[in-house]
């Protein structure tokens, strides 16, 4: 399928080609073929026993980090030299994880992401946990980078306030400032206007910050563990190529909806067909 759409932050029209495969993404990685992949977004099962309508986040301790690792030995061979990989976890495997990625990829950041969860009591006995750790990891050191695009713009009042005569000129006095490696974004609460029937929903921000800076226009995304189709309404927005894969059949066809309604929000400038749904195999 191959649909034309105009972006709304990169510029000229540019093809976004999608594709959603409801099949586990261990049964149809050899699928995808090597060095093909730009960026991977990946917010995976974290092993703590959520309830996505199956049995996929049933596994804990070690059983939990050998099918992690077994994925991700087969998902990065598919990033370009010039790749990405953030992946979602959380920070009871997050040490494990990163020191196995450190050893086969470069480690850029660890990101935390701050999902603004209101005080409310909970726990006496720790420290509440309000956060999940993205890593951030690539190919090779000649990794795609564009911060242009994620800069984030001084209010006028701190923008006036820095505007000394050194600074003059600077580009990141015009533009914005980095926007560092603690993201604050809210969670989706239920009430949230994004907010689909789907329990660990990732806010557009967040991904669409890892979609711009680390995939050119044009490239093409994986995402191993597609949900409610999140990454691929990033990529139908801003015209990046995009294959996805969920097992949960209701989920793609909530993914499906979304992207539809991504479309249908923008000037079309050809024909738009489904994006292609891949089924599971018997």
């Amino acid at each position: 399928m191959r649909t034309v759409l105009e972006p709304l932050s990169v510029g000229s029209l540019q093809g976004a080609d999608l594709d959603i495969r409801n099949r586990d993404f261990l049964d149809d990685v050899a699928n995808i073929s090597d060095a093909s992949i730009d960026l991977i977004v990946a917010d995976p099962p974290y092993g703590l026993g959520k309830n996505y309508g199956n049995d996929s986040d049933m596994l804990s301790g070690d059983a939990f980090l050998e099918w992690t690792y077994r994925w991700l030995e087969l998902a990065i061979p598919k990033l370009k030299r010039s790749g990405s990989l953030y992946i979602f976890c959380t920070w009871q495997y997050s040490p494990e994880l990163f020191v196995f990625l450190k050893r086969r990829m470069m480690m850029i950041n660890e990101i935390v992401w701050d999902r603004r969860v209101p005080s409310m009591g909970g726990t006496t006995r720790k420290f509440s946990s309000v956060h999940d750790n993205i890593g951030y990891f690539t190919v090779s050191k000649d990794y795609y980078f564009d911060l242009d695009l994620v800069r984030i713009p001084y209010d006028a009042v701190t923008k006036k306030a820095r505007s000394r005569k050194i600074f003059e000129g600077s580009k990141w006095l015009k533009m914005g400032y980095n926007p560092k490696d603690l993201w604050s974004v809210s969670r989706l609460h239920r009430q949230h206007a994004e907010r689909v029937d789907h329990p660990t929903q990732k806010p557009l921000e967040i991904v669409e910050r890892m979609v711009l800076a680390s995939c050119p226009p044009g490239g093409r995304v994986l995402d191993p563990f597609m949900g409610s189709g999140t990454t691929a309404v990033v990529c139908v927005r801003h015209s990046r190529q995009f294959v996805g894969h969920e097992i949960n059949a209701d989920y793609c066809k909530i993914a499906h909806d979304r992207v539809t309604l991504e479309h249908a929000a923008g000037p079309v400038r050809a024909p738009v067909s489904a994006p292609i749904i891949v089924e599971a195999a018997e």
